[in-house]
């Protein structure tokens, strides 16, 4: 036998291990907390993925086909082959937000949508197929067998990324963001056929690149993302995880870049440990879990990082692919600006000569605009605002007033001193539990595992043991992103994810230093990290994590029990269907398959507008309601209590006003809460 032959027959010796530990692995995690049928629980998750994942997959591949097709002018074809699946996502997002903001996917009607939907995601895949093709007779890529070590952390992602938004979770309000914008928005956006700002929820005048991504998975569903049996909202959720494995793929070859080249042979390894290490992170397994948008960051900004150090391409393309990178993670995110922006800029200007710099910083100022102008011209139109709401004092207010400016800021700001911003990076909050009922707000919360600490240690001692320019740029673009954090958010442990690309090169830099044995404590230190992101999933809901994956979606929208929520009211006759529903105080309507009226607390809303044009009378608002559709209310008294003490919620909603509107109507359900608080459906009558 050829030697050719032989490690082909190895290779695919070795592809069928990977897959067969992969299956045996998601049958473990699946059989974590079920509460019933592991059978049942096994179905739901192969389901999810065979049709939702199939999309995601589609969409994600099809990315990887039009980078490769993008990059095909770059000489040095082993960065090309890195790269192409972040520049084809960052791509991708581009025209999936193009396409909704243009309506394009309603341009042939509903039976037109799945096929300009799938059009680009088709090319795409041709164009992967004929790179891979090619690639079949040159290079290729070898497979080594230290891609086991993704095993543990791949199969908790893939059954956690099978239940619905509303059970995992609880750092994370069990998916809340999920459940009021980032599926949320796609829903509307669906409904009304095209991408746009809409006033009654802030959210939708971010970006929004990853939720156009959901947007136009939808548009292959067809549906809105909870009906049935949920196939939206798991695409939504199943691309996320597969952003978290391609960014955990490209940090391990960062690693691989900036460790000295002649540590690359023996300490082959280390790098995809590293990558380990992060997949096996808390919080990358809960936002990769969720329908969330920091899996993109962290891809996108993973690649403009291997793009910046990437000295076989010239320098204007390179500064052009980084900022293109970059500007489409702010796209993906906006804090992406201030948490990768500078990280990538120090690596430009470390390996880029003086002569030249000045043409790398003029086409990167105009790429990385160029990537987002489809966003700022979309608020500008909109609110004379291009970057509303932020920056209120330099563009304008648009239809806020000053005092929506002002609980908005109080909600997404740290009014605390300097010291108190350092002591939250690294010990518990004195005012007690935040988010998931933890003290700690910073790197040692709970979901960063051993990561938060091995990111801080390396960033201390990678220049130290290593003065090289790369090395002093990583530190430098680490310490800017723990300042950033500290002044211009609202001190969130979740916002500190990108210093993942960062600490992890550091990390490899810091470990290379030990020589053999930075590999076997790389492997040591990913197996606990594995160990630990298996054990917070199987901690999650007191251990029962998985008992929502087999009933899914159902046990949210009223499917299994009418009786038992207002959504399976309102999603059951005589309610849907008749009349409009009005939510108060949730501002999270996901799981209302009707699309009901709502607005989010920093909004207005029709609500908020009705009570203002008659106020003190109750009989008059109700009126107005009706007038308007609306015969339904849902009036969440828990979450008005909890935004009311936080100084969020709107002074018009006195508990007063909201009393004396519900009893213009009839009682039509209750669901109790903690203490004497519930939810409560109120019938104001037909028009």
């Amino acid at each position: 036998m050829s030697d050719a032959a032989a490690s082909a027959r190895g290779s695919q010796a070795l592809a069928a291990l990977v897959i067969g530990s992969m299956l045996v692995g998601v049958l473990a995690v699946s059989a974590i907390g079920v509460g019933g049928s592991w059978v049942a629980t096994v179905f739901a998750v192969a389901s999810a993925w065979l049709t939702a994942g199939a999309l995601a997959g589609a969409y994600m591949a099809g990315a990887w086909g039009l980078g490769a097709a993008a990059l095909r002018w770059m000489e040095d074809r082993e960065a090309a082959v890195w790269l192409a699946p972040a520049v084809g996502l960052g791509a991708m997002l581009a025209i999936s937000h193009g396409l909704g903001v243009l309506g394009a996917f309603e341009w042939f009607g509903i039976g037109g949508r799945r096929v300009v939907a799938g059009l680009p995601i088709a090319a795409g895949l041709l164009l992967l197929a004929a790179d891979l093709l090619k690639r079949r007779s040159g290079e290729g890529v070898s497979l080594s067998p230290a891609v086991l070590a993704f095993v543990p952390a791949v199969a908790v992602l893939v059954v956690a990324s099978a239940s619905p938004p509303g059970w995992l979770w609880a750092s994370e309000g069990f998916g809340y963001d999920t459940r009021s914008y980032h599926m949320q928005l796609p829903a509307e956006w669906l409904a009304m056929g095209r991408l746009a700002p809409l006033e009654h929820n802030v959210y939708s005048f971010l970006p929004g690149y990853v939720e156009a991504a959901f947007y136009h998975l939808l548009a292959l569903v067809g549906e809105h993302p909870a009906a049935g049996a949920g196939v939206g909202v798991l695409a939504g959720q199943c691309l996320s995880a597969l952003m978290a494995v391609l960014s955990a793929v490209l940090i391990a070859r960062l690693c691989w870049v900036v460790i000295p080249e002649e540590a690359r042979n023996r300490l082959g390894g280390m790098p995809i440990a590293l990558g380990t290490l992060v997949l096996g992170t808390p919080w990358v397994i809960a936002t990769g879990s969720l329908a969330y948008n920091e899996p993109a960051v962290l891809a996108l900004g993973a690649g403009a990082m291997l793009v910046a150090l990437s000295q076989g391409v010239r320098v204007v393309p390179r500064w052009a692919l980084a900022a293109f990178l970059v500007g489409s993670a702010c796209g993906a995110k906006p804090t992406a600006l201030f948490m990768l922006g500078p990280v990538v800029g120090a690596l430009l200007l470390v390996g880029t000569p003086v002569r030249e710099l000045w043409k790398g910083l003029l086409v990167g100022v105009l790429v990385g605009i160029a990537t987002l102008l489809p966003w700022l011209l979309r608020n500008g139109i909109a609110t004379g605002n291009p970057v509303f709401p932020q920056l209120a004092g330099v563009f304008g207010p648009g239809h806020w007033t000053p005092e929506q400016h002002a609980r908005w800021t109080s909600g997404h700001t740290f009014d605390g001193s300097v010291l108190d911003r350092i002591r939250l990076l690294v010990l518990p909050n004195p005012n007690g539990p935040f988010l998931g009922g933890t003290s700690m707000r910073g790197l040692l919360h709970p979901q960063w595992g051993l990561l938060g600490v091995l990111c801080l240690l390396a960033a201390v001692a990678g220049p130290v043991l290593r003065r090289s320019g790369i090395v002093v740029a990583l530190s430098i673009g680490f310490a800017a992103q723990i300042v950033a954090w500290m002044v211009l958010t609202h001190l969130q442990s979740r916002f500190l994810m990108p210093v993942i690309l960062t600490g992890i090169p550091l990390a490899a830099v810091v470990l290379a230093c030990l020589g053999s044995r930075g590999a076997w404590v790389a492997i040591a230190i990913a197996v606990a990290q594995s160990a630990w992101g298996v054990w917070t999933y199987a901690s999650e809901r007191d251990g029962r994590p998985g008992l929502a994956i087999a009933p899914g979606v159902g046990l949210f929208t009223g499917v299994l029990d009418p009786q038992a929520s207002p959504q399976g009211v309102a999603n059951s006759d005589p309610v849907r269907g008749n009349g409009d529903l009005l939510l108060i105080g949730d501002g999270a309507p996901l799981y209302f398959l009707s699309n009901p009226r709502y607005a989010t607390t920093w909004d207005s809303g029709l609500l908020i507008d009705v009570v203002a044009a008659n106020p003190d009378q109750p009989a008059e608002q109700a009126a107005a309601l009706r007038a308007e559709g609306v015969r339904w209310l849902v009036i969440d008294e828990m979450e008005l209590s909890r935004l009311r003490a936080s100084g969020w919620l709107d002074p018009a909603l006195t508990p007063r006003a909201v009393g004396e509107l519900a009893g213009q109507g009839t009682p039509a359900g209750y669901w109790g809460g903690p203490g004497a608080l519930g939810r409560i459906l109120i019938d104001l009558g037909p028009r």
